[in-house]
């Protein structure tokens, strides 16, 4: 199997006709690739040994003869593997990869889902996102791009008038799309739960994990729940909303891997916590699937 690890296919799918990683993120993208590679060996991994990376510097057939997967079939994703003789797996209309990875995506449907409310509000210009900004919240607001990933696209605002910094980044932000503000949320455990979408439209669902991120949202390590930790009710809310989001992809025409992450959170300081059943989605692989490999991963 020849891989493309496109960890940046938000970067991508944000600008996908124009985009190119920067000397920056093509750093970042090398660093994620060598520790996949880290966890592959310890056989923590959906790469298999022998399995070929593919990427700029890798020579023009290189691949022959080998099928292709992405970690997000983009076009550049599958750009590359074409270019190295691989013969593409997965491949996806851009249109359906931009439309389900939205964030936007994510917030429409976690209306629909059972569990406890956790605003989500979409803003389409400055001033509605300004008027959602200045509203009370004990911890300020949480700003996402349409499109973003292990942390990127994401920012802390202070509940009232944004200026400065702060203005000039949702500016931009609106430039490439809508926004999602919620409440920053007191985050005490943080849950994901992997699928799949099959060629003929059925739902896979994996069992729940606990996740640990950095301060600013970035993966760090993935550990199986114990079903007696997270909680029987909790359990059921949340493959339910995997399930739901599930048909929701394949609804809009996507296949392939994906996965949700969630919370439990306090709403009060003091209060018992609460679960959010969907903070996003990711249709895509991701990086959870090493506590859960198996057939379906590939």
């Amino acid at each position: 199997m020849a891989w493309v690890l496109n960890f940046d296919a938000e970067e991508e799918l944000a600008v996908p006709r124009r985009y190119q990683p920067t000397a920056a993120m093509l750093a970042v993208l090398a660093r994620q690739r060598a520790r996949l590679v880290e966890e592959s060996a310890r056989g923590r991994s959906f790469l298999a040994p022998g399995d070929l990376i593919v990427d700029e510097r890798t020579p023009p057939g290189a691949a022959a003869g080998l099928e292709g997967r992405a970690w997000c079939p983009t076009p550049r994703a599958v750009g590359l593997l074409e270019r190295a003789g691989a013969t593409p797996r997965g491949v996806l209309d851009v249109d359906v990869l931009r439309r389900v990875n939205a964030r936007p995506f994510a917030a429409e449907l976690r209306e629909r889902l059972e569990g406890p409310a956790f605003e989500k509000r979409i803003a389409s210009d400055l001033d509605e996102a300004l008027s959602l900004v200045a509203r009370p919240a004990a911890l300020g607001w949480l700003v996402r791009r349409t499109f973003g990933a292990a942390g990127r696209g994401r920012r802390r605002l202070a509940a009232g008038r944004v200026e400065g910094p702060d203005r000039a980044w949702l500016a931009a932000s609106l430039a490439r799309g809508p926004v999602v503000v919620e409440p920053w949320a007191d985050v005490v455990e943080e849950l994901t739960v992997c699928g799949a979408v099959t060629a003929s439209g059925n739902v896979q669902v994996l069992t729940p994990g606990f996740q640990l991120t950095t301060r600013q949202g970035a993966w760090t390590r993935t550990d199986a729940a114990d079903p007696n930790h997270l909680g029987r009710a909790d359990d059921s809310t949340v493959l339910a909303a995997c399930n739901e989001v599930g048909r929701a992809l394949a609804a809009a025409g996507y296949r392939g891997p994906f996965g949700i992450d969630a919370f439990r959170h306090r709403p009060a300081p003091g209060a018992a916590p609460h679960l959010n059943v969907l903070s996003e989605i990711n249709a895509r692989l991701t990086m959870d699937r090493i506590e859960s490999v198996g057939s379906d991963n590939r």
